[in-house]
């Protein structure tokens, strides 16, 4: 198994990563996030150690969705006017990724749609209500949320990078039953494809 170790840049304390794409990482010690530059890390924005509200999910457990097992790697929270929510990174079959957004005790799986980069949204004329055409594949994909947002912190591993404090936009829609969800960055677009969850459908290996 796949395993590097590093040394927190802020605190000395130990990093361990068991996946060779990861380009983030934060200390379970004092909350820093750093970037991964070859052998390296590279502290970013300030530190954040993210306070645990009692979700069912945690670092490094098993979880088991529609007969598929998914490893627990890291999490992103996300800071709103109404809150926040969780975002955690899985991984299942070796080096597959998906996520499994956690919101006031909803439930999203998600995959990401890769090559979402290029994508320009004339974001001040998207309307809740409205209907989205972004590509041949998403036609009048119905919007249901419009969110600004920052990235509040990190946990664990994630296979690309954060700084906390970063802002980070997002547009959700439906689409043919499944939910479609627009990341917006600083310096490119996300875009990820996903279904609802009820807490019942997930289940923990021990």
């Amino acid at each position: 198994m796949f395993t590097r170790e590093f040394e927190c840049p802020s605190c000395g304390g130990r990093i361990e990563s068991s996946n060779p794409g990861s380009r983030s990482v934060s200390c379970g010690y004092c909350g820093q996030t750093s970037h991964i530059n070859a052998d390296n890390l590279q502290a970013v924005g300030s530190k954040n150690l993210l306070i645990d509200y009692g979700s069912i999910l945690s670092l490094g457990r098993t979880i088991e969705i529609k007969e598929r097992k998914f490893r627990v790697m890291g999490r992103i929270r996300i800071e709103y006017d109404d809150g926040f929510w969780d975002e955690w990174y899985l991984n299942y079959d070796g080096d597959k990724e998906a996520w499994l957004q956690e919101d006031d005790g909803s439930f999203v799986l998600f995959s990401e749609k890769k090559g979402a980069g290029a994508l320009r949204l004339e974001q001040d004329r998207i309307q809740v209500g409205s209907t989205l055409t972004f590509a041949p594949e998403f036609q009048k994909v119905f919007v249901t949320s419009k969110s600004k947002a920052k990235v509040i912190g990190g946990e664990g591993e994630l296979p690309f990078t954060i700084t906390p404090g970063e802002p980070a936009d997002f547009i959700e829609g439906i689409q043919g039953g499944r939910v479609i969800s627009l990341e917006v960055l600083p310096t490119e677009v996300r875009l990820f494809m996903g279904s609802s969850l009820e807490i019942e459908q997930i289940t923990f290996n021990h």
